[in-house]
């Protein structure tokens, strides 16, 4: 009797023990698949991270002309439209435009930061030279934006909207490659346009309107830099 015992006693440890030992078996499988997923896992995220293309550093200030630079402007369309335009850097964020029709000297004055290039002074019958204190420029307002990041064909700011930025202008300066176009529309229907291209700034604007099926047309094309 007690060697029957034994015998069941016996027979029943060596179920218990095999249970355990497949259960430990079936953990064991189990892991694998998880490291996988895991690994499976990084290696996309590694992916996505090498796919995305890094956002080109667009310097704003790389659209004026360099301090005391001279730029003559071929006008078509009316008297006034030829011009000169005088560049005059205040410090590294804050650049003055100086444009003379023969008529008049009109004062614009930007400040330029890592997002846009915002208008901050216009004053016109200006002819004196305009040498304001940092102080000063910090606190002139904001009146309009001249460009704003991102540079991307369909953005808008202040009316206007970004046509291109891979656009050819023929002047009689050069033929620029690369350039930005800007359009706007006013309520009368008037059609306003302005080319940017870097090292250079505005290198041309055109100013169309339509009357009684008429086309009028006024343009400054960059002609010449002293």
């Amino acid at each position: 009797m007690k060697l029957l015992k034994g015998s069941v006693l016996f027979i029943v440890l060596l179920l218990i023990t095999s249970c355990n030992t497949v259960t430990d078996k079936d953990s064991s499988a189990d892991k694998p698949d998880a490291i996988t997923e895991d690994t499976n896992k990084v290696v996309e995220d590694t992916e996505k991270k090498v796919e995305e293309p890094e956002k080109e550093m667009v310097d704003l200030s790389n659209f004026f002309m360099e301090d005391g630079a001279v730029a003559n402007y071929l006008g078509d369309g009316n008297e006034y439209a030829s011009y000169r335009a005088r560049t005059q850097w205040h410090n590294e964020n804050s650049v003055s435009v100086y444009e003379d029709n023969g008529g008049t000297t009109v004062l614009r004055t930007y400040r330029i930061t890592e997002e846009s290039i915002d208008l901050i002074k216009e004053e016109g019958e200006f002819y004196d030279k305009f040498n304001p204190s940092d102080e000063e420029l910090r606190t002139l307002p904001k009146l309009s934006t001249l460009l704003q990041l991102p540079l991307e064909e369909g953005k808008s700011f202040d009316d206007w909207m970004i046509i291109s930025i891979n656009q050819t202008i023929a002047t009689p300066y050069q033929t620029f490659e690369k350039g930005i176009l800007l359009e706007k529309t006013d309520e009368s229907g008037a059609i306003q346009r302005k080319y940017f291209v870097s090292n250079f700034g505005e290198i041309k604007r055109e100013f169309i309107m339509s009357d009684d099926e008429i086309e009028f047309s006024v343009t400054s094309t960059l002609e010449s830099v002293e």
